[in-house]
């Protein structure tokens, strides 16, 4: 039980780096075996690693525990179902997916948010942060791709189309706009700006907060200086008494 309790301890303190980690296998992964980015042996990979991360990140929070937990449990029978027995379950999943990653996105702001010193553990949250609002932007557009065929221009034919979307969220967040795809639709289009602002807002706003943190000394770090005592007042007895005498 002691050990038990250690490890989640030790978990808890590293939880930022474990995010991290499982968020940047999908990049790693999907170069290793080119499939569709939730789909095949990267994601049975990844998918284990971010569903831990989530729940050491929600420790001391049970009850969005609980909720991160239900969500968890439906993104692997809903992804098993589609695998293995359903084929129609796509807007399904991308819902569980957007509730899934929403909330951790939400909790890291509010970690960061709350944190009172500038840590490297801070410029890990950040970083999560980031890319999970590319992970948000990419579910968005693929729900949009779904729902009305069509919506982007320059995407591949079949799941390169999920995979053209991955890589064109990021794009957008990063504000590199190469341009090889564009949103054709109106809601595409608000959804490309949304996710595109969002992601400039958060840069500008986690910057601010970082730089301050870093300039921010704490109370109890600095200790307290301590004034020179008083020079003894010297009495007029004293200073005839150290006169010499008279011839």
């Amino acid at each position: 039980m002691l050990k038990l309790r250690a490890l989640r301890a030790r978990l808890y303190e590293n939880r930022f780096e474990l995010l991290m980690l499982s968020l940047w296998c999908v990049f790693i992964l999907n170069i290793m075996f080119p499939e569709n980015i939730y789909r095949g042996t990267a994601q049975a990979i990844y998918l284990p690693i971010q569903l831990l991360a989530a729940l050491v990140l929600f420790e001391f929070k049970p009850r969005i525990l609980r909720l991160v937990l239900f969500f968890g449990a439906l993104l692997i029978v809903g992804r098993a179902m589609d695998l293995f027995f359903i084929k129609t379950m796509k807007e399904e999943l991308l819902l569980l997916y957007l509730c899934f990653f929403g909330s951790i996105m939400f909790e890291v702001f509010r970690q960061i948010s709350h944190a009172q010193m500038f840590t490297t553990k801070i410029v890990y949250a950040a970083v999560c942060g980031l890319l999970l609002i590319g992970y948000c932007g990419y579910f968005l557009f693929l729900s949009i791709e779904f729902h009305q065929p069509g919506s982007f221009n320059g995407l591949g034919a079949g799941d390169q189309a999920a995979n053209d979307l991955f890589y064109f969220s990021y794009v957008t967040i990063l504000t590199i706009g190469y341009g090889d795809i564009t949103p054709k639709t109106w809601i595409a289009k608000n959804a490309t700006v949304l996710v595109g602002f969002t992601g400039y807002l958060y840069s500008i706003v986690v910057i601010a907060l970082i730089v301050g943190r870093a300039h921010r000394t704490p109370r109890s770090t600095v200790a307290p200086t301590k004034k020179p005592a008083p020079l003894p007042a010297r009495s007029p007895q004293s200073s005839s008494a150290k006169k010499p005498p008279e011839a």
